[in-house]
């Protein structure tokens, strides 16, 4: 109920949307992703004819939408990887960068997805099937509080309480599952929660016990979230390479990479009062969380 749009019109119809969440900070209006929100960006809802044509529809309405985001003082939005047409941004001032994940296209034979991982992958998720089975979670707040315990005190980057409404939503729609792996004794070694629309299934959110987890224990739940994708013919989407080490372990499943576009549009004194305020946020800090 938090959300806002900005819309377009042709010709009397929408033809096209950009929906956000809005904030202010310091009195000052912003415009950002909802939290838990992967991408979000213009939707185009129609644009026929030859490519010519298309390309100068959707441009132009991707412009005018973008457009009438100009009153924000703060803009900031990931855009989906299909998305390419950055001019409309680039052209009001956005400045652009780049963030990229792993896109695997389910849609091929079963047995081409599994040869096509890396020798060394495909022998952790053999093994990880003799020691862990993989069981279904329909009790958000199992994942949740799963999830919590494993952060050993550090603060999540998201506000927790959010998954069992999104869990929920997904799940009446047939659109979202968490699995776990479990082992003989009973217990849980990692969760994933998976969530998918009608072209990709996206590795969405996972958690480890790193105190008892096996090593192939999130191996194997990717590899289950694979067939997932190739079960309903969708691309699996690795959800972001965020440094080295996850681009090892992602690569060995076999995508190819993606790029996501980053874009920011923020004005001098938006920049201004946010460095005020991380600065007295540093020194209202307790001495023992500045150490």
């Amino acid at each position: 109920g938090q959300w806002q749009q900005v819309t377009c019109e042709r010709g009397g119809r929408l033809a096209g949307h950009l929906r956000f969440v809005e904030y202010f900070a310091s009195g000052m209006r912003a415009c950002q992703m909802p939290q838990l929100t992967r991408v979000l960006g213009p939707v185009v809802l129609s644009a026929a004819g030859k490519v010519e044509s298309r390309v100068r529809f959707v441009h132009s309405v991707v412009t005018e939408l973008v457009s009438r985001l100009a009153d924000f003082e703060n803009v900031e939005m990931t855009l989906d990887p299909s998305f390419t047409d950055l001019t409309p941004f680039l052209e009001s001032g956005c400045e652009v960068s780049v963030l990229q994940t792993f896109l695997l296209d389910c849609s091929r034979p079963s047995d081409e997805l599994w040869t096509g991982m890396r020798d060394k992958t495909r022998n952790v998720v053999r093994r990880a099937r003799e020691r862990l089975m993989v069981k279904d979670i329909d009790d958000a707040d199992l994942f949740v509080s799963f999830y919590r315990s494993n952060l050993d005190g550090e603060k999540c980057y998201f506000n927790l309480g959010l998954v069992r409404g999104l869990f929920e939503a997904a799940h009446v729609r047939g659109q979202g599952k968490i699995a776990a792996a479990i082992d003989s004794s009973g217990m849980v070694h990692a969760k994933v929660f998976f969530v998918w629309d009608d072209q990709r299934l996206y590795y969405f959110l996972s958690t480890r016990d790193r105190k008892v987890a096996d090593v192939g224990a999130v191996s194997l739940l990717l590899w289950h979230g694979i067939e997932l994708a190739h079960a309903r013919k969708l691309t699996f989407d690795f959800d972001g390479i965020t440094n080295e080490a996850r681009f090892a372990f992602m690569a060995g499943f076999g995508g190819e990479i993606a790029t996501r576009f980053n874009i920011v549009r923020t004005t001098r004194l938006y920049e201004a009062q946010k460095g005020i305020r991380n600065v007295a946020r540093a020194i209202l800090k307790p001495d023992w969380l500045r150490s």
